[in-house]
């Protein structure tokens, strides 16, 4: 896995232009040392749920990055009718696809939870 096929996979969640793909190799690179680490030992890496859920991740680092630089009107009233665009739905929608390639990948993740529990 590297940040090409993250970022390959990354498009295909989001459009990206060369000044957005720029932005985005930073967050594919970190992403895939996160995948990596949470991969089981002898897991292959390119898989591609792997790339995936690097990718997954990615795009929700992307998002929120965007959210937090983004200055642009979020409402707009003419009359009777109100268009709005949300920070919040808009966060959802990336956890989820965050959350999708993770579940997807979770046979190659390795299972670091633990719960105590009292008989």
């Amino acid at each position: 896995m590297n940040q090409w096929s993250v970022l390959n996979s990354l498009r295909r969640i989001t459009v990206l232009d060369g000044e957005g793909a720029a932005e985005a190799l930073p967050l594919c690179l970190a992403s895939i040392e996160e995948i990596r680490f949470m991969l089981k030992e002898g897991a292959d890496e390119e898989d591609p749920r792997a790339v995936n859920a690097a990718a997954g991740l990615a795009y929700y680092k992307l998002t929120m990055r965007n959210i937090s630089d983004d200055d642009s009107i979020t409402s707009f009233k003419a009359g009777d009718v109100i268009i709005s665009k949300s920070a919040s739905l808009v966060m959802d929608k990336a956890a989820k696809i965050r959350d999708d390639a993770f579940v997807a990948a979770q046979p190659l993740m390795r299972d670091d939870s633990f719960i105590f529990t009292q008989a």
